[in-house]
């Protein structure tokens, strides 16, 4: 046998024992992630499939975490796109990392998600300051309007959506005849814009970065819109700066154009309190997102308590049924959801870890866990229809 055919017989072995080592490796780890079909495919038809990602998720100028680029399509910075890492002082941006990791994703066939504009957490003194220095508030407005001009045009193009204000609503009880322009966040923790310029920051928020991005998709993002009372204040402000700027600019669509339910659940949120909030939001004509998804395996009360409790066998179990249960109602109203983002791939790495909230676990191989298997069987059931 001369040299030549050595090569070849060696290359055609070495390509023979990979094979058989990674058929072993899918018989004997059925549910490590990377064995599983990739839940963007299975949820294709119905909903775009999306997760967080960092700096370190990247390299090169590609995704390199191998969970993202199998099972997500879509990619949220977790906190490289927040006010405070954009725009660190008055005048001055910061977009080398938000540019990277933004390039790496459209190179690697995500779409992104820009995450977020307007809010009261996370953003720089400057935005802080507005709480109670004596800008006026044309100032105020004009700060806000080159601030968000800025940022959205620098991206323009390259995020296909933008979360434009975050959770201006506290969790306070609201009530049928609750005026929403006077209950958001104020006080020294409030929301600076709308403490200098008024509810009509919103409009002017949301104009302002449609004026800069046409085609973009503008979200409100908010967390607890489960609660019919906050729901309820997020659906009238929805309706009326929609009504205002079908006013201002007749035929041109709408201006906030989606409601982004951030989805923080634990299992003592039911799934007929989302479906509750999607029937409210649908006469609306707008787009929801699913858009910062975990499920505590245990109540928010256990989850924060001091000392903590870790949470128990039925918990576990009841978060996994909450999961397939969601997912039942997702796909029901999969006409008007454009996405499904977890928060995180795998407990270790979320927020809120200690509660177990993922459909994943493990650092170094992540399994699924049950929560994976009943929201696939939940796509099953819904297919068989």
């Amino acid at each position: 046998m001369n040299k030549t055919s050595i090569f070849l017989t060696l290359i055609v072995i070495s390509a023979l024992s990979l094979f058989f080592i990674s058929c072993k490796e899918k018989k004997d780890n059925p549910d490590n992630m990377m064995n599983l079909p990739p839940l963007k495919e299975q949820f294709g038809e119905y909903f775009d499939i999306g997760n967080i990602f960092n700096p370190g998720d990247m390299s090169g100028g590609r995704i390199n975490n191998q969970r993202l680029t199998r099972h997500y399509n879509i990619l949220t910075a977790e906190n490289d796109m927040k006010p405070h890492r954009l725009n660190p002082s008055r005048g001055t941006f910061n977009f080398i990392t938000a540019d990277n990791m933004v390039n790496s994703a459209i190179s690697s066939g995500f779409k992104v998600l820009g995450h977020t504009l307007l809010w009261h957490s996370q953003i720089p003194q400057w935005q802080v300051n507005l709480r109670t220095d004596n800008t006026s508030k044309e100032n105020a407005l004009n700060q806000m309007r080159e601030y968000i001009t800025r940022i959205v045009t620098h991206f323009k193009g390259r995020v296909y959506a933008w979360d434009v204000l975050n959770e201006v609503f506290p969790d306070d009880r609201f009530f049928e005849d609750t005026n929403w322009r006077e209950v958001m966040r104020a006080g020294p923790q409030g929301n600076p814009w709308y403490i200098k310029i008024g509810a009509d920051f919103v409009y002017e928020g949301f104009l302002a970065a449609r004026l800069a991005d046409p085609d973009a998709i503008l979200y409100y993002n908010d967390f607890n819109l489960n609660n019919p009372g906050k729901a309820l204040m997020v659906h009238n402000m929805v309706r009326d700066v929609n009504a205002q700027y079908a006013q201002d600019y007749p035929g041109a669509g709408l201006l906030i154009q989606g409601i982004g339910m951030q989805s923080h659940h634990n299992i003592t949120v039911s799934a007929k309190s989302i479906r509750d909030s999607l029937e409210l939001f649908e006469p609306l004509g707008v787009l929801i997102a699913i858009s910062e998804l975990d499920v505590l395996s245990q109540s928010y009360g256990d989850f924060s308590r001091i000392p903590y409790t870790p949470p128990t066998e039925q918990g576990k179990t009841r978060a996994a049924d909450l999961y397939g249960e969601y997912f039942e109602v997702f796909l029901e109203y999969a006409d008007i959801i454009e996405r499904v983002t977890f928060w995180g791939v795998y407990d270790e790495q979320s927020w809120r870890s200690r509660g177990l909230p993922l459909i994943f676990e493990g650092r170094v191989r992540s399994k699924a866990k049950p929560a994976y298997f009943n929201i696939i069987e939940a796509l099953e059931v819904f297919q068989a229809k």
